[in-house]
C-alpha cells in the first residue's frame, strides 16, 4: 500500500480518539507529532501505531519517532523513538526508561538543561553558562572572552528562559564575568529586567582618568570596531560617487532635524529632497497651530504628576516646560527650527558611536560595525563641508548666494539674521562641534556607570 494511504488511514485512526496528527517521513524514520486535550499514555497508544506501521510496511521505513503533546503546551510531554518490525516488544515501553527531552527537563527545573539551552542561546555572543540553584533562586553565571552590554545580555537571557513555562516569580541571579569585569543583576522572570534590582558591581569604578592607552585597549573588539569604522568612514567619504549616494543619508537626517524643531514650534513641516537645485528641503507652513503647544504641555504635565514624587525630576520638568516656553515666544525657535539640521546631524553622529562602542540596541551581526562605519563617515562628510566653506572661495561663493539664489542657507542665516559675524565664525563652530562630538560620545560611554548610577539617585529623590 503508497505510503500517503497508510499515513491517512492512521491519521484517521488517531482523529477518532481526539487526537490530531502531524506526520512525515525523512531519511527512513517516521516523525509522528500526536496533539491532544487529554493525552494519552504511551502505552495506550505507541503499541497500536507501531503494530498500524508493520500491518502495511511502508517502503524504506525502518524506525519510527513518536512525540506525544498537550494542546497549549509548546513542547511535548513524552517522545520514543524505536524500530519497526516483528522484533517490537509493547511490554518492553513501561520498563525501559524513556530518554526526558531537554524541554521537559528545563520545566522541571533541571540546572544542567538550563545550562545548555542558555549556552546555545549565547553561542553568538561568545558566552558559556553555567546554572545552580539556592533557595528557589536560579544563579547563573555566564562568561565570555568580551561582554556584551548588559542590557543585551540580560534580555537575552530572559527571552530565552520565558521561552518555557517556568513560574514568572522564579528569582533570577545573573553574574557575568569577562577577564576581570565582574558585574551582578538579580531580577524576577516576567518582570522587566533592566536593573529595577539591580546590584552594583563587583568589581570597583574605573579610576576618574586612564591612560590613553588603556583607553583603546581595554576591550579589543570595541577597538577593532572603532578602526573599521574610522577607516571604512574615512575611505566612503574620500570616493567622490560613493559620498554623492551616502550623502543622501546626511541630506535626510538634516532636514529631518528641521522637521521636528519645526512641529516643537508650533509650524507643520514635512521633509523632502530638492531635485532642482539639490541637497534637501523642509516644505514649513508660515502660521503655527496652536494645538501643538498645547499638546507638549499636556505631555509635561503628564510627566510632572506622573512624577510627582520626585521633586527633583519635577523641577527639571518645571524647568524645560519654563525653557520651551521662552523659546516658543521669541525668535530663538526661529533659530532652533534653523540650526536643528546641522544640529541633528551632530546628534546623530553621537548616537551611531555609541552604539558602535556599546553595542546598545544591536541585534544582527556586523550591526554595531555598522554603526561605527556610518558615524564616522558622517563625521567626515561634516568635516570635509566645513573645510570647503573655510578654504574652497569657489563653494564658499555659491554657498553664499543660496539655493536659487533665492533661500539662504542655513550658516549664512545664522551668521547674518542672529550672530551678525562673519560666516567662517558660525562654520568654525560647527567644526567644532563635529571634533567635539565623538569625545561626548566617549565620555558618555566611559563613565556611563557613573551617570546611570546618578540617574538613578536623582529618579529616587
Amino acid at each position: 500500500m503508497a505510503a500517503p494511504q497508510w499515513q491517512a488511514e492512521l491519521q484517521t485512526q488517531l482523529a477518532q480518539r481526539g487526537i490530531e496528527t502531524h506526520c512525515q517521513v525523512k531519511n527512513g524514520v517516521i516523525y509522528l507529532v500526536l496533539k491532544a486535550v487529554k493525552l494519552p499514555s504511551p502505552n495506550e497508544i505507541i503499541p497500536p501505531i507501531i503494530s498500524h506501521c508493520n500491518q502495511y510496511q511502508p517502503v524504506a521505513i525502518q524506525a519510527v519517532k513518536i512525540y506525544g503533546q498537550r494542546v497549549g503546551d509548546p513542547f511535548p510531554a513524552w517522545e520514543y523513538e524505536g524500530e519497526l518490525g516483528a522484533g517490537f516488544q509493547p511490554e518492553l515501553i513501561a520498563s525501559t526508561p524513556g530518554k526526558i527531552p531537554l524541554w521537559q527537563r528545563v520545566k522541571q527545573g533541571d540546572c544542567d538543561a538550563i545550562s545548555t539551552v542558555l549556552t546555545r542561546a549565547l553561542a553568538h555572543k561568545k558566552m558559556q553558562a553555567q546554572v545552580t540553584q539556592t533557595q528557589g533562586i536560579l544563579h547563573i553565571q555566564l562568561s565570555a572572552p568580551a561582554l556584551p552590554e548588559r542590557a543585551i545580555v540580560v534580555k537575552l537571557v530572559e527571552q530565552e528562559l520565558r521561552r518555557y513555562p517556568m513560574p514568572h516569580s522564579t528569582g533570577i541571579r545573573l553574574t557575568a564575568t569577562a577577564g576581570e569585569t565582574v558585574w551582578e543583576e538579580e531580577f524576577e522572570l516576567g518582570q522587566s529586567a533592566t536593573g529595577k534590582r539591580a546590584i552594583p558591581p563587583v568589581s570597583p569604578p574605573p579610576p576618574a582618568t586612564l591612560p590613553l592607552q588603556a583607553i583603546f585597549t581595554a576591550d579589543p573588539r570595541v577597538s577593532k570596531t572603532l578602526w573599521i569604522g574610522l577607516i571604512s568612514g574615512l575611505i566612503l567619504c574620500w570616493i567622490p560617487w560613493l559620498r554623492f549616494l551616502l550623502g543622501y543619508l546626511v541630506i535626510i537626517i538634516h532636514e529631518l532635524g528641521h522637521t521636528v524643531a519645526a512641529w516643537g514650534m508650533g509650524y507643520p513641516a514635512i521633509p523632502a529632497l530638492d531635485f532642482i537645485h539639490g541637497g534637501g528641503i523642509t516644505l514649513q507652513l508660515a502660521e503655527r497651530w496652536a494645538i501643538i503647544p498645547v499638546i507638549v504641555y499636556g505631555f509635561m504635565g503628564f510627566l510632572i504628576y506622573s512624577l510627582r514624587r520626585h521633586s527633583l525630576m519635577v523641577m527639571i520638568l518645571s524647568g524645560l516646560g519654563l525653557m520651551y516656553t521662552v523659546i516658543y515666544f521669541s525668535r530663538l525657535s526661529e533659530l532652533l527650527i534653523i540650526a536643528m539640521g546641522h544640529g541633528c546631524e551632530l546628534i546623530f553622529i553621537g548616537l551611531f558611536l555609541c552604539r558602535a562602542m556599546t553595542g546598545w540596541g544591536c541585534q544582527q551581526p556586523g550591526e554595531q560595525t555598522l554603526y561605527g562605519v556610518l558615524g564616522f563617515f558622517m563625521l567626515f562628510y561634516d568635516l570635509n563641508f566645513a573645510r570647503q566653506l573655510l578654504f574652497d572661495p569657489v563653494l564658499r561663493e555659491l554657498y553664499l548666494m543660496g539655493k536659487g539664489e533665492v533661500l539662504d542657507h542655513d550658516l549664512v542665516r545664522i551668521a547674518r539674521e542672529f550672530f551678525r559675524v562673519n560666516l567662517s565664525v558660525v562654520v568654525l563652530l560647527f567644526a567644532l562641534g563635529c571634533l567635539l562630538t565623538p569625545l561626548l560620545s566617549w565620555t558618555l560611554v566611559r563613565y556611563q556607570k557613573h551617570w546611570r548610577s546618578g540617574r538613578l539617585q536623582w529618579l529616587g529623590r
